[in-house]
C-alpha cells in the first residue's frame, strides 16, 4: 500500500489545472476553471475545475475527482500506475514496495515481454504468409485494420518460436503453469508452440500490453475454430475485454461500447466504422467485464448473433450487467433479425442497417421482462408465478441501481396484478407495513377513532412499539462521519461526493471525513472493508478517541447497510443542492452573469432533487432506519 503521506504530498505538489490543460483548453470563470467534458460529448462546457480545492467536476457526466482520479479515468489506469505517472512527472520516488508485490511485478513485466516478443514474430510471419493474408482478405479485412490489431500468423511448426526465444524456449516461463503459456507440455514431457498454422489475435490489456492470443482456424470445419490463451498469471479471461485498449479513445468520443461475441466481430465492426466495439474472451460476459466498461462509459450496447445461440448469450450479459450496473449507467440491448450476425448485416445492408438496429434496441427493464417472461402465459396464475419465480434473484441481485430497482418493479408488477410495493415484499426487498402504533403501546392496526367498543378487553395485543428513539449523534456530517467509520466500503462508493463537498471544509467535522475516506480507499485494488481495520490503520490519528466513540455507538444503533447508504445518498444530496443554490446566486449577482452555467447548473439541482424524491420513495421510515 502506498503511504498516505506520500499521496498527500504528491497532490500537493499536482497543480490539476495544469494537468488538466494538457488534454483539454481550460477557460477561467470566476474561481473556477471550465471546458467541455473530456470524458463524454457535450457542446456547452459543463467541465469544472477548482484551484482551490484541486478537484474536477462534471456536470453533465458526474465525472469528479482529484488529480488521481483524473489520470485514471483519462488514461485508463488503476490507483498505483496512476500515482506513478504523476510522481515521475513531479520527480518524486514512490515508497519501496513490499518486496512480495514488486517481486510479482517484476515476473508480470518478464512475462508480457515473451509476450510482446511473439507477437513481433507472428506479425512479421503474417508479411510472408501468402495464405493467411489471402484469408484476411477473403474476409474483407484490410492490411490497416489487421496493422491495428497487431494481427498475425503461427507458422505451421511445432517449434517455431525456438527460433525467436532460443534456449529460453525451455524455461518454466514459456508454460501454462507458471509462465505465459505459449508453450504445451504432454503427457511424455514433449514441448511444442501452442499455436500452430492458424491467424492470430493479440490481446492486449488497458496499458497496451499482450497478455494473451486467441488463434483462428484457416481450414473449414477445423475443430476447435478458435484456439484461446489460457489462464495465466498475466492473463484471467473472465476480467480481461478483447478490443478495450484499441476501443479506448473510440469509446471515451461516442459515450458508448458495444460488446459483441468474438475476435472477428470487433474486428469487422470496427473496420466498419464502430471503433467502440470490444467482446469477451472465449467466455460468457461476466460482471467482472460490464464492471470494466462501466469505468469507461456509462452506455453499453450489447449485440450478438441473431440466432438461438447469441440470444442466450444475451441474456447471460442481462444476468452479469444487473448487480453491476448504475443508476446513471444505461445498458441496452440489440435484438438482430435470426439470420444475421452484426458482420453479416453490415455487409448485406450496410454500416447504417447496423446503426438503426443500435436506435431501436431494447433498454434493460424491457429486455428484462421479454426475457423472463418468454414461454410463461401471463394470462393465468400459474404462469404469473412462475415469472415472478423467475424474476425474483435477478431483480435482487440489482444492488447498485435502487432506483432503477423500483422502476422495473414497477413494470414487472404490472404484468403481475399486484403493486409495486406488494411485489417489493413478497421478493424480500422491502420492509412489511408495520401495524398502527396506539399512544399506549398497543396495536391493534387501526385507528383510535374506528376501535371496536371495549376493543381493550377483547383481546388486542400489548407490544412494544417498533419504532425506537435511536441515540447517537444529531448533527448531518456528524451521522455521515458515524456511517463511514462504520461502513467502510461506503466511503469507497460515495468517495467522488466525500471529496467534493468535504476537501476544502473548515469545520470540525470535514477533515475526519476526509481522512477516514483517503485511508479506507488509499489502495484502490483492497479497499478497507471492516470497520476494526479502519481504527487500527487511524490508531495515530487525533480523531482515534471520536471515531472509536462513533463505532461503539452505531454497534448498539445496528443501522443496516441500505439504511446508511441511503441515509448518505441524501444527506449529500442536500448538501450538493445548497452549494448549487450558493453559486446559481453568486451567478445572479454577478456584472456578467454566465447564463449557459446558470441553465447546466439549474438542470442538475433538478436531477439532485428529483434523485432524491425518488430514493426517498425506497425505504419506508417505519422501518426504523434513522434519520439525518
Amino acid at each position: 500500500m502506498i503511504p498516505q503521506s506520500f499521496i498527500q504530498e504528491l497532490l500537493n505538489r499536482i497543480d490539476l489545472v495544469e494537468l488538466v490543460n494538457k488534454v483539454v483548453p481550460l477557460k477561467k470563470t470566476g474561481k473556477n476553471f471550465q471546458a467541455c467534458c473530456p470524458f463524454h460529448n457535450e457542446k456547452t462546457p459543463s467541465f469544472n475545475v477548482n484551484p482551490q480545492k484541486q478537484f474536477f467536476k462534471c456536470f453533465g457526466c458526474g465525472a469528479s475527482g482529484t488529480a488521481i482520479g483524473f489520470v485514471m479515468q483519462y488514461e485508463g489506469l488503476n490507483f498505483p500506475e496512476a500515482v506513478k505517472r504523476l510522481a515521475d512527472q513531479v520527480g518524486m520516488q514512490v515508497p519501496a514496495e513490499d518486496p512480495k508485490t514488486a517481486e510479482r511485478e517484476a515476473r508480470a513485466r518478464t512475462l508480457t515481454d515473451r509476450m510482446q516478443v511473439a507477437a513481433d514474430f507472428y506479425k512479421e510471419s503474417l508479411k510472408t504468409s501468402q495464405r493467411a493474408q489471402d484469408y484476411l482478405k477473403g474476409r474483407g479485412i484490410s492490411g490497416a485494420t489487421a496493422s491495428r490489431y497487431g494481427l498475425g500468423y503461427a507458422p505451421d511448426d511445432f517449434h517455431g518460436l525456438r527460433n525467436v526465444f532460443g534456449s529460453q524456449y525451455d524455461d518454466a516461463e514459456m508454460e501454462e503453469k507458471d509462465g505465459c503459456g505459449l508453450v504445451v507440455i504432454n503427457d511424455k514431457g514433449y514441448r511444442y508452440d501452442r499455436y500452430r498454422g492458424r491467424v492470430i489475435f493479440p490481446i492486449r490489456n488497458r496499458r497496451g500490453q499482450v497478455i494473451s492470443f486467441g488463434a483462428r482456424t484457416m481450414v473449414p470445419d477445423e475443430v476447435p475454430k478458435y484456439i484461446n490463451g489460457p489462464e495465466t498469471v498475466i492473463y484471467h479471461k473472465g476480467l480481461e475485454i478483447y478490443g478495450l485498449f484499441e476501443a479506448y479513445d473510440a469509446i471515451r468520443k461516442k459515450g458508448r461500447a458495444i460488446v459483441c461475441e468474438g475476435y472477428m466481430d470487433v474486428i469487422q465492426l470496427a473496420q466498419a466504422g464502430f471503433e467502440e466495439a470490444v467482446a469477451a474472451l472465449g467466455t460468457s460476459i461476466t460482471p467482472d467485464h460490464v464492471h470494466k466498461l462501466l469505468k469507461t462509459t456509462d452506455k453499453i450496447y450489447f449485440s450478438f448473433d441473431g440466432d438461438g445461440a447469441g440470444q442466450k448469450a444475451l441474456r447471460r450479459a442481462l444476468i452479469a450487467a444487473l448487480p453491476v450496473v448504475g443508476d446513471s449507467q444505461e445498458v441496452r440491448f440489440v435484438v438482430l433479425p435470426p439470420e444475421h450476425d452484426p458482420d453479416s448485416l453490415i455487409k448485406a445492408k450496410g454500416s447504417e442497417a447496423f446503426e438503426a438496429e443500435i436506435e431501436k434496441s431494447l433498454p434493460l427493464t424491457q429486455f428484462f421482462v421479454k426475457t423472463v417472461s418468454e414461454g410463461k402465459d401471463l394470462s393465468t396464475g400459474e404462469g404469473r408465478s412462475q415469472f415472478l419465480a423467475e424474476a425474483k434473484p435477478l431483480v435482487v441481485s440489482m444492488r447498485s441501481a435502487p432506483l432503477l430497482r423500483v422502476q422495473l418493479l414497477s413494470e414487472l408488477a404490472m404484468y403481475a396484478r399486484m403493486t409495486a410495493d406488494e411485489l417489493a415484499q413478497a421478493f424480500g426487498i422491502a420492509a412489511a407495513k408495520t401495524p398502527a402504533v396506539e399512544g399506549d403501546g398497543f396495536i391493534t392496526g387501526r385507528p383510535d377513532w374506528k376501535r371496536r367498543p371495549g376493543a381493550w378487553k377483547g383481546g388486542a395485543r400489548r407490544m412494544p412499539a417498533v419504532i425506537e428513539p435511536r441515540i447517537g449523534v444529531a448533527d448531518m456530517r456528524e451521522k455521515l462521519l458515524q456511517y463511514f467509520v462504520s461502513y467502510p466500503s461506503l466511503t469507497v462508493e460515495f468517495g467522488p461526493r466525500i471529496a467534493e463537498e468535504f476537501t476544502d471544509g473548515t469545520d470540525t467535522v470535514a477533515q475526519p471525513i476526509v481522512q477516514v475516506w483517503r485511508t479506507a480507499a488509499a489502495d484502490e485494488a483492497h479497499p478497507v472493508e471492516q470497520p476494526q481495520l479502519l481504527l487500527e490503520m487511524l490508531s495515530s490519528s487525533p480523531h482515534a478517541a471520536h471515531y472509536r466513540t462513533l463505532l461503539t455507538q452505531e454497534m448498539v444503533l445496528e443501522t443496516p447497510l441500505p439504511a446508511a447508504r441511503q441515509e448518505i445518498h441524501m444527506a449529500l444530496c442536500r448538501l450538493e443542492i445548497d452549494r448549487i443554490k450558493r453559486r446559481l446566486q453568486e451567478i445572479v449577482t454577478s456584472l456578467e452573469p454566465d447564463l449557459k452555467q446558470y441553465s447546466v447548473l439549474t438542470v442538475r439541482m433538478k436531477a439532485v432533487q428529483q434523485s432524491m424524491t425518488e430514493s426517498a420513495a425506497l425505504y419506508d421510515r417505519t422501518s426504523g432506519t434513522s434519520a439525518l
